[in-house]
């Protein structure tokens, strides 16, 4: 790794080598998704969002390499404090949230919008950490854990069901691996899934519509997803134009499918060696091409190697993240750098799943790779921590060795 790096982010150099590369995807691929999007709403300046996104892109960076260079023990510290703010913040989104394409999840000040479920999930997972370090037996963490989980996840559930499954599926994975009971957590599991299926069901009853009208929208997107073939051949001398005429990009409603019938054509034309950069043709017609469906784009351009180069990418940081955790001394430092790299990891994991058709459509992002302010901000802060992680554990086994103690 080139020195100048090392002076900037300090921490694991294969991790630091993959998210360096997701960043260069990054630009590559929103410029590409963005060209029509920029040449119809910014007067043909095409490179509007690149620069845009350029932008929060160094943002993100800056964060990142901030972080790397503070020691964890000053983020166990303010793990509570965190967690307090975020709960504050996703409550005031409840009261005074931006809305967008029908739902409220982003808050706006000064002409600035950010969205506080990101900074909750990372502040929930330090939390949990926290708790499972510092408890003896793992059981006593597990209803500081639920409650503060709960709370959270109470919030957030009621505008953005994916991300409220998201911290769910992390914050379990962490309490699987800090050994709390089986039989708690599998009844904790089972109450909040009936309680997520009962809302889903009874969408239609006027009293959850008016109380929950979002989980209409939940069960319209599995009922698309389960009982209407995901993919629809499409005829690309006339389909694509049709169907993007029966999309109503203001209200969301369009022709059933539509994203996902949109997001496969583009995954199969692009085959083993992709169209080549900038060449992507379902962009002029596939909605949040540049955040919910660029990973359909980048396959569309880079093909079945794009796909492998980003899922390397990916996989590295988490098989790094789970080096680093079995080398650390400190149990907040496995939890948190574990707990991280499970939340992103099936973060990247959902964005791909909905974009090649696996499973219907949720609205997350592929981190560091999409194009958002607040994504790429709280991506940079989580990625710094995991590196500042690891910097800590390889500076402690150097230590260690040179006084000839066993880390381990």
């Amino acid at each position: 790794m080139a020195d100048w790096v090392s002076k900037l982010i300090k921490g694991d150099r294969y991790m630091i080598g993959a998210i360096l590369f997701l960043m260069v995807v990054s630009l590559l691929a929103v410029y590409s998704s963005t060209t029509p999007l920029a040449y119809r709403t910014q007067d043909g300046n095409t490179t509007y969002y690149l620069l845009k996104h350029g932008a929060m892109l160094i943002g993100g960076g800056v964060i990142l390499g901030l972080t790397s260079r503070i020691h964890p023990k000053y983020l166990a510290g303010l793990a509570e404090v965190m967690l307090a703010v975020s709960l504050v913040l996703v409550l005031l989104t409840m009261v005074i949230g931006t809305s967008i394409n029908g739902s409220s999840r982003w808050l706006s000040f000064g002409g600035l919008r950010f969205q506080p479920s990101e900074i909750a999930k990372i502040s929930l997972v330090l939390f949990v950490a926290k708790q499972l370090a510092m408890k003896k037996n793992p059981n006593d963490a597990f209803w500081p854990i639920v409650v503060a989980t709960a709370l959270i996840c109470g919030v957030i559930m009621i505008e953005n069901l994916s991300t409220c499954l998201l911290i769910v599926c992390a914050v379990g994975a962490m309490m699987v691996i800090g050994q709390v009971s089986w039989v708690k957590l599998g009844m904790t599991a089972l109450v909040g899934g009936v309680c997520v299926a009962l809302l889903i069901a009874l969408a239609p009853m006027k009293v959850v519509k008016s109380n929950f009208g979002r989980a209409l929208t939940w069960r319209g997107r599995i009922e698309r997803y389960v009982g209407s073939p995901v993919f629809e051949p499409i005829d690309k001398a006339f389909g694509f134009e049709r169907s993007a005429a029966a999309f109503d990009s203001k209200t969301g409603k369009g022709a059933d499918n539509y994203q996902a019938n949109m997001a496969l054509a583009a995954v199969s034309t692009g085959g083993i060696g992709g169209r080549g950069p900038g060449n992507s043709y379902l962009k002029n017609f596939l909605p949040e091409a540049e955040s919910d469906f660029i990973f359909s784009i980048i396959l569309e351009e880079y093909g079945l190697w794009g796909c492998l180069l980003i899922l390397s990418a990916y996989v590295t940081i988490l098989a790094r993240a789970r080096i680093v955790a079995s080398r650390s001394r400190y149990p907040f430092h496995i939890y948190t750098i574990v707990g991280i790299a499970i939340l992103l990891s099936i973060q990247a994991l959902m964005n791909m799943m909905v974009g090649v058709g696996l499973m219907p459509v949720t609205g997350q992002t592929l981190p560091m790779v999409s194009m958002g302010g607040t994504s790429n901000f709280t991506t940079g802060f989580a990625y710094g921590i995991m590196l500042s992680i690891s910097s800590t554990t390889y500076a402690n086994m150097k230590k260690d060795k040179q006084t000839g103690k066993n880390n381990r």
